[in-house]
This record gives structure tokens, C-alpha cells and sequence, in this order.
């Protein structure tokens, strides 16, 4: 899926959002809660961003074990989103983690 097939609306914080695409399987709209990470996950990826104020965006709350970091977890480095990002343009790659269940 490329960048711009992802439509990403941030709070006016800045901090989180909501992102949209269409899968491209079921060809469904997908609505998701962007929380900071995945904002700049996908930011890092090349997804255009669109300002919104409050009311012109309703966002689903996250659910809980997304609300902070894992403690166990190891850091998030500037060559994770670079990988990242090579990633996100293998398809073979990234169907090969989905049957994996990763």
C-alpha cells in the first residue's frame, strides 16, 4: 500500500489522530486511532498529514494497552522507521508477517 493511499488526520494537539485507508483486499474502508508512534510511523513513511480542529474529527479511543509504552520493549531508533519504511514497499515482505502472524 503506498503513502498516499493512507489518509491521516491529526488532533490539534498534534500528539495522535485517526488514520484511513481502503483495504485492499476487502476493498472496506479501515478507520484506525493513531496514537504518537503511529503518527510518526506513518509521517516517517511519507503519509500526508491533514489538520483538524476537535470537532471536525471524532477520534475512537484507544484501546488500553496502547496507551503507553511497553516497559520491555526496546528502544525505537531512527534506523527502525528507516527499515520501517523499505518494509512498508515489500509487498512480500509484509504478506510473509501477516501469514506469520507477527
Amino acid at each position: 500500500m503506498a503513502a498516499n493511499e493512507v489518509s491521516l488526520h491529526l488532533h490539534p494537539s498534534g500528539d495522535r489522530g485517526a488514520y484511513r485507508f481502503t483495504c485492499p483486499e476487502c476493498r472496506e474502508e479501515v478507520n484506525k486511532p493513531a496514537s504518537r508512534k503511529t503518527v510518526a510511523v506513518l509521517i516517517a513513511a511519507g503519509v500526508e498529514t491533514a489538520a483538524r480542529t476537535e470537532q471536525e474529527i471524532e477520534l475512537p479511543e484507544l484501546p488500553f494497552e496502547d496507551r503507553g509504552p511497553d516497559p520491555d520493549a526496546a528502544a525505537f531508533t531512527l534506523d527502525d522507521v528507516i527499515a520501517f519504511h523499505f518494509a512498508l514497499r515489500d509487498d512480500d515482505a509484509i504478506a510473509g508477517a501477516f501469514a506469520l502472524g507477527r
